[in-house]
């Protein structure tokens, strides 16, 4: 297991693991807990971490993160219709219920 990503938004952290999910790459989400409770308990905010579940997908992970990242970031966030969370505007499924973009 590797270290693919990380991220403080937790909506853009779950986006890229949806999307890596679309390319059949297996991760896990490490510190979500830590990520909305760690100001209670005095720790600050916590990254949200991506781990790449297989060692042998991990480049390809990296290259289609890296692609993502790359893409201009000019659109606005949007709400999904469905769940009501907020999502990156370059996202075209929701992170949290993977319903697509009206």
């Amino acid at each position: 297991m590797r270290l693919a990503y990380k991220h403080e938004n937790r909506g853009l952290v779950y986006s890229v693991k949806n999307i890596l999910a679309m390319h059949d790459i297996d991760c896990h989400i490490k510190n979500d807990f830590g990520n909305t409770m760690g100001a209670e308990f005095g720790i600050g905010n916590t990254l949200l971490e991506l781990w790449v579940i297989e060692d042998a997908d991990y480049d390809r992970a990296r290259e289609i993160i890296e692609q993502k990242e790359d893409e201009p970031q000019a659109q606005e966030a949007w709400f999904c219709r469905n769940c009501g969370e907020e999502n990156a505007g370059q996202f075209a499924l929701c992170w949290n219920c993977q319903t697509e973009v009206d």
